[in-house]
C-alpha cells in the first residue's frame, strides 16, 4: 500500500471514531468519503459532498447538514453552521479536536504554544437527570394540568456549564457526583459525547443519581423541584484532594463553581482556587441557593465573577435581599469582596464591576426567558475574557455573552442547547443585520 493511502486510512480511521458532528466535519473538509456508501439514493449530495472544490463541499454540507446527521441517526442536530462559519470556528475547532485524537492515538504529545493550546477550566458543580415538562400555566392549588411536552435529558447547573464551556473550545475537566443507576450510565455516554473528561466523576455504588423536575413555561419562565439525594450522593473535600483533581486546578486557566455541591466542598474548591500559583480566573454560578450563605462569605473575595438571576443573587445575602434595588445588592456583593456581579435576567445583563456599571441587552428573542441561559453566559463570558484577558470586561465582551443566551433558544431542551462559538456569532450578525 502506498504510504500517502496508508496515511489517509490512519486518519479516516481515528475520524470515524469522533463524536458525530465532528465526524461529520472532518469527513467532508478532508473528502474521506466515509458517508458515501450510505448516499446511493443521493448521488448528487454526495457528488458535491466529496467534491474537489472545498467550497462547494462546505455548501453542500450546510445545506445537507440535518439529512447527513439522519443518515448517522442523529435525530437533534446542532443548528446548521453557515459556510462563513464552517470556514472559521467550526471547522477549526473540529480539525483541532481530530488533531489532538491522531496524537493521542499514535502515543506522542504535540507540543503547542500557549496561544494555540486550549484553555483549561475545571468545572464543579452537579450531574442530574432532568425532567422537563412544558406547562401552559402553573396548575393552583387543588388542580391538575397536562404538559404539552416533556422530556428526560441529561442536565444540571454544572453539565450545562460543562458543555457550554467545551462547545466554547475549552479543555473542560468537569466535576461531579452521580449514582450507580441506568440515568448514571446516561449521564457518563452524553459527557463522552461532549468530549467531557469523566476521571474526576465519582460514582456511589448501589445509589440513585439525583433528579430534577424542570416546570417550563411557553415563555420560557421556569421553575425547578431538586432532589439532589445529597446525603448518598456527592462530591467529599476527600474526592477533591486527589490527585486528579490536583492536577486538574493546577493547570486550570478558570475554575467554575455552582452551589449544587456540598458547602464544604464550595468552600475548599473556592479557596483552593484563589491560592493556586496560575491564579485562574474563578467564576461562581449562584444557584441554587445555600441554606445559610454566611458559609460560604469568607471565600467570595477570592471570586472574580458572580454571576445568576435576581432571585439568585439575591439569595447570597443573610436577609435575601428583600426590599434591596438590584444594584445594592451588587454593591453589597463586590464590599464583601466579589470583583463583578453579573445579574442576568430577562435576557439582559446588568454588570456592575471597577471597569463597567453598564446594563447590556440581549438580541431581541421572543422569550422573556430560558433555562440554562445564565449557564451559556458564563461559557461565552469566558471565552471572551480568557482570549483576550481577564481584565478586560467590556461592552464587547457582555454583547458576546448576552447574545449567547440568544443563541439555540429552547425551553424544552437545555444542556444540548449549549452554543458554540459559530452559533453565537450567527446570532450576532443577524442582529447587526437586523438593526
Amino acid at each position: 500500500m502506498p504510504v500517502e493511502q496508508a496515511i489517509v486510512d490512519a486518519v479516516a480511521g481515528v475520524v470515524a471514531e469522533l463524536p458525530p458532528t465532528d465526524r461529520l466535519i472532518a469527513d467532508v473538509v478532508l473528502a474521506l468519503g466515509l458517508l458515501q456508501d450510505r448516499l446511493n439514493d443521493s448521488p448528487e449530495l454526495s457528488a458535491r459532498l466529496y467534491r474537489a472544490d472545498l467550497g462547494i463541499r462546505r455548501i453542500a454540507l450546510s445545506e445537507g447538514w440535518a439529512a447527513l446527521h439522519e443518515l448517522m441517526g442523529v435525530s437533534s442536530p446542532p443548528p446548521a453552521p453557515t459556510v462563513r462559519g464552517l470556514r472559521g470556528s467550526v471547522e477549526e475547532r473540529t480539525l483541532g479536536v481530530l488533531a489532538e485524537r491522531i496524537v493521542r492515538a499514535a502515543g506522542g504529545v504535540r507540543p503547542v504554544s500557549a496561544d494555540e493550546r486550549a484553555n483549561a477550566v475545571v468545572v464543579v458543580g452537579g450531574a442530574v437527570m432532568d425532567l422537563i415538562s412544558v406547562v401552559e400555566k402553573l396548575p393552583e392549588k387543588g388542580e391538575s394540568v397536562q404538559a404539552t411536552s416533556f422530556q428526560m435529558n441529561p442536565g444540571g447547573k454544572g453539565l450545562n456549564l460543562a458543555v457550554a464551556g467545551a462547545r466554547m473550545g475549552f479543555d473542560v475537566r468537569f466535576a461531579a457526583a452521580v449514582g450507580d443507576d441506568e440515568p448514571a450510565t446516561r449521564l457518563l455516554e452524553y459527557m463522552r459525547s461532549e468530549d467531557l473528561s469523566t476521571d474526576l466523576i465519582i460514582r456511589a455504588p448501589g445509589e440513585v443519581t439525583p433528579v430534577a423536575q424542570v416546570i417550563v413555561l411557553p415563555n420560557g419562565d421556569a421553575a425547578t423541584i431538586g432532589w439532589k439525594n445529597e446525603l448518598r450522593v456527592a462530591l467529599s473535600t476527600r474526592d477533591m484532594r486527589n490527585q486528579a483533581m490536583s492536577q486538574a486546578l493546577a493547570h486550570a486557566d478558570a475554575v467554575l463553581v455552582t452551589l449544587e455541591a456540598p458547602v464544604d466542598v464550595v468552600k475548599w474548591t473556592l479557596d483552593t482556587a484563589r491560592n493556586l500559583p496560575r491564579e485562574p480566573l474563578v467564576l461562581l454560578q449562584a444557584s441554587p441557593p445555600l441554606e445559610r450563605p454566611q458559609q460560604i462569605y469568607r471565600e467570595l473575595g477570592g471570586v472574580d465573577y458572580v454571576v445568576g438571576s435576581e432571585w439568585a443573587l439575591r439569595q447570597l445575602l443573610p436577609d435575601r435581599g428583600a426590599n434591596r434595588r438590584m444594584e445594592e445588592v451588587a454593591r453589597q456583593l463586590r464590599t464583601m469582596g466579589v470583583t463583578t456581579v453579573c445579574v442576568v435576567e430577562n435576557f439582559q445583563a446588568m454588570i456592575s464591576s471597577p471597569q463597567l456599571q453598564a446594563t447590556i441587552n440581549a438580541p431581541s428573542v421572543p422569550l422573556t426567558d430560558s433555562p440554562g441561559a445564565r449557564e451559556a453566559f458564563s461559557a461565552a463570558l469566558l471565552h471572551h475574557l480568557l482570549r483576550i484577558g481577564r481584565r478586560a470586561l467590556t461592552e464587547e465582551t457582555l454583547k458576546w455573552a448576552t447574545a449567547a443566551m440568544a443563541t439555540n433558544l429552547s425551553i424544552d431542551i437545555i444542556t444540548d442547547a449549549m452554543p458554540r462559538p459559530s452559533d453565537v456569532g450567527r446570532t450576532m450578525e443577524s442582529d447587526q443585520s437586523v438593526g
